[in-house]
């Protein structure tokens, strides 16, 4: 019996040792984060002389330290290569930098509008089978270069350039003019048979193009895209606005920050914004609306003679913003009148940005598909069908019901 015991506890002492030994020992396959070159933007073009062209943005894990007391935005290195791929890319910039790339900390892919035009499917099925790269990162479609686009994003109000990545989308929330556009959603919409993805539209100088849109209202006013910001005074030169369409993976059109936010009601992405409408009841004057989330929007779609039929349910609250003496005359009951106004106006306007995606661009970027799927009695029927091909040839109807909440405006 002595020697059991003895023998039990010789064997603890072993076993504690043995952890002890492990425990403090070296291990010489885990990297430091010293030896890491982070990735917090990630551009693709079209090469000159190659397939593709690579651009990267780096930055430092201790460089918040050094820039938190002068207020100065942490230093970044910009490094571009062509290449035949993204993974040799990666590969070719490895061996010039003197730490090993990751990707796990990058925040936003860019792509050029040009090579958008041409197809980004491999690019993007490459980047999905990228274990660092998460699913959170975001998408944008540049109309520059999406070199020209890093090199610009300078960011005013942050001094760390991935925070301002990082943020930026997110701007949607309370201005509802870019989407909120990730590599996962964008992954999941190209590999489904029932829609059809979205990206940030973005911009990398300030072009001035020329709106599309007759300014003939106030409402007119968001009718803009990256480019056409009427901003007279900024040093940044890169910018997010409006909704890059794609129909699978190819570049098909863009959105304005007004059909941005139809499209982020219309896809129950919405959160808020403001919208300015011609007042019924003063002439050459507008009304400042503040739109708000009130219940998700339903869309009810089905077969109606063998043509695809949808129809929206649209829930909204609102606030009137615009507050002047003429305020005083907009009673509870012009006050439900201007509901009824309000209401009808975001009708027409989903109804001609719903027929927009279907007979210019053709490609469903609302989830339509996803609604009519149910009518059909299995994959392989819904598959003959040819969604991609018969989207066109969709009705739509719009019914819009928005509640006045408060209008803050002066009383008698």
């Amino acid at each position: 019996m002595k020697k059991v015991r003895k023998f039990l506890l010789y064997f603890l002492v072993f076993c504690i040792i043995s952890i002890l030994i492990f425990s403090l020992s070296g291990c010489y396959s885990v990297q430091s984060i010293d030896d890491l070159a982070y990735v917090v933007a990630l551009g693709i073009d079209i090469g000159s002389t190659n397939n593709l062209e690579i651009t990267i943005q780096l930055t430092f894990p201790n460089s918040s330290d050094s820039s938190s007391t002068s207020g100065e935005a942490a230093p970044t290195i910009i490094n571009s290569v062509e290449c035949s791929s993204i993974n040799s890319g990666i590969s070719l910039l490895n061996s010039y930098i003197s730490k090993e790339i990751n990707l796990s900390h990058c925040k936003v892919i860019i792509f050029s509008e040009a090579i958008a035009n041409r197809g980004i499917g491999q690019e993007i099925f490459t980047l999905s089978n990228q274990v660092q790269i998460r699913p959170d990162c975001n998408i944008i479609v540049s109309k520059s270069s999406a070199k020209e686009y890093i090199t610009n994003s300078k960011p005013e109000l942050e001094n760390l350039v991935a925070k301002y990545y990082e943020l930026t989308p997110y701007s949607n929330e309370y201005t509802g003019h870019i989407v909120n556009a990730t590599i996962s959603s964008f992954f999941n919409s190209l590999s489904a048979n029932y829609s059809d993805p979205v990206a940030i539209l973005g911009n990398g100088n300030k072009l001035n193009l020329p709106s599309s849109s007759q300014n003939t209202g106030p409402e007119d006013e968001f009718n803009i895209v990256a480019g056409q910001n009427p901003l007279t005074s900024f040093n940044r030169k890169s910018e997010n606005l409006g909704v890059a369409v794609f129909k699978q993976d190819k570049l098909v059109g863009e959105l304005t920050a007004f059909e941005s936010v139809l499209h982020s009601i219309l896809t129950n992405q919405f959160e808020s914004t403001v919208i300015s409408i011609d007042n019924p009841y003063k002439e050459n004057s507008s009304i400042d609306i503040a739109l708000y989330y009130h219940k998700d929007t339903k869309i009810d779609a089905k077969l109606v003679n063998g043509a695809p039929y949808a129809k929206s349910t649209v829930y909204l609250n609102a606030r009137l913003l615009s507050v002047d003496k003429s305020s005083e005359s907009l009673t509870p009951n012009k006050i439900k009148e201007l509901e009824g106004l309000l209401n009808s106006y975001l009708e027409q306007a989903m109804l001609d940005y719903q027929y927009k995606t279907a007979k210019i661009y053709e490609a469903d970027i609302d989830g339509v598909g996803k609604n009519l799927i149910k009518n059909f009695k299995n994959e392989k029927e819904w598959s003959n069908y040819n969604w991609s091909a018969n989207y066109k040839n969709t009705f739509f109807d719009v019914q819009v019901k928005t509640n006045i909440k408060s209008s803050f405006l002066l009383s008698s």
